[in-house]
Order: C-alpha cells, then sequence, then structure tokens
C-alpha cells in the first residue's frame, strides 16, 4: 500500500526532529547548522523551513519534545494519591529512570544553562512545572498544617532541591565518577543514589 502524502510529511518532520535533537546536544544551538542536519536526515533543506519555519525553531521544538516526555511524567506524578513521602520518592525514581533513558535532555539542559536560558523562554516552557508544583505546595501545605512538617518548607525550593540531587548524577557524572573512584554509570550506584536520596529527603522534611 503507497504511503500517504500526509504520512509522509509527518515522517519526515519526526526524522528532522528527532536528528536534529540528537546533535543540538552533542553540539549546542551555535554549533549545529541546518546543513549538518539534512545531510544526516538525507532530507531536503526546504524542508526544515517548511516544517519548522528556521534553526532557532526548530532547535525550540527539540526543547519542546524532551521536555515534554518529562512533562508527562511529571503530570502523572501530579495525580500521586499518597502522603508527602511516598510523593517525594516517587519523584525521585521516576526522575532518576527519566534521566538514565533521556541523554539528550541532560545535555540540551546543560547547553541551555549555558545559554541563559534562552531557548527553553522562546520554546513557551516556563510553566511546564506548574503541575507537580501545585501538588507538592498542596501536600507540604497539608502537612504543615497537621503539624508534622517543617513549617518554612517551601515546594520550588524543594522541586529544585530534587532535581538537583537527581540531575547532578548525571550532568556530572564523568568527572565525579574519576574524582570520587565511583561509577556513576552502574545500575548498582544509581540504586544506592536513589535509596540515598530518598532517605535524605524524607528524613528532612519533618517537624
Amino acid at each position: 500500500m503507497e504511503e500517504t502524502k500526509e504520512k509522509k510529511g509527518k515522517r519526515t518532520k519526526e526524522k528532522l526532529l528527532s536528528i536534529a535533537t540528537r546533535l543540538f546536544a552533542e553540539r549546542g544551538f551555535s554549533a549545529t547548522t541546518v546543513d549538518a542536519i539534512v545531510n544526516e536526515a538525507q532530507i531536503n533543506k526546504r524542508m526544515v523551513y517548511h516544517y519548522f519555519g528556521n534553526k532557532e525553531k526548530l532547535y525550540q521544538a527539540s526543547l519542546r519534545l524532551v521536555y515534554g516526555r518529562l512533562g508527562d511524567i511529571e503530570l502523572e506524578l501530579s495525580e500521586h494519591e499518597d502522603g508527602l513521602e511516598a510523593l517525594l520518592a516517587a519523584i525521585i525514581k521516576e526522575y532518576f529512570h527519566f534521566l538514565q533513558v533521556n541523554a539528550d535532555f541532560v545535555k540540551l539542559l546543560l547547553w541551555e544553562n549555558l545559554n541563559q536560558g534562552r531557548g527553553i523562554e522562546g520554546a513557551g516552557l516556563t510553566q511546564v512545572k506548574n503541575p507537580i508544583l501545585t501538588k507538592l505546595n498542596d501536600a507540604i501545605q497539608r502537612g504543615i498544617d497537621e503539624g508534622k512538617l517543617r513549617p518554612d518548607l517551601d515546594a520550588k525550593h524543594l522541586l529544585i532541591n530534587l532535581i538537583g540531587l537527581c540531575l547532578i548524577y548525571f550532568s556530572n557524572r564523568y568527572t565525579l565518577s574519576q574524582s570520587l573512584s565511583l561509577d556513576l554509570a552502574s545500575p548498582r550506584t544509581l540504586d544506592q543514589g536513589v535509596n540515598h536520596i530518598v532517605k535524605l529527603v524524607q528524613e528532612g522534611i519533618h517537624a
């Protein structure tokens, strides 16, 4: 059966986005050219401009792609029904798994911080943390009202801490592995890291 024009166009667009995302992650925005993307994709250069407009918009689409994967996970976590301790454990475990299987996200995040977050701002990703923040804030407030949690707990700072504790195992994997003589790529080390962070965070939230 012959492929329809619509399906072929969708496949072309997805291929361009997939290759662009990998190259942007490897080289950063400035060092990645449209020519490099289309040469690897073996697709006519005009298709980039047809589907995305320009290189900057293609980069923003790449950011939306990888952040969207994390956003889907956080949306599921925001529907978590158990208490704050269980929610924190779930967030940490899901973050570790996500970072482990999404190396492009880690690299793009590092590039974006070097570039002062200009791509994220242009991609309209400034509100992506709202669902998980709302969930954390509600759980924290309940715990404070019940006298079980520290009254100075803040959802935004807690989320920053969670992200930082998890991300460093992947963003600084190679330097820490060498300086600490610890293989941060091994499943055993990552499991230990998850358990350590979960206990550290859970014990640090109580009144």
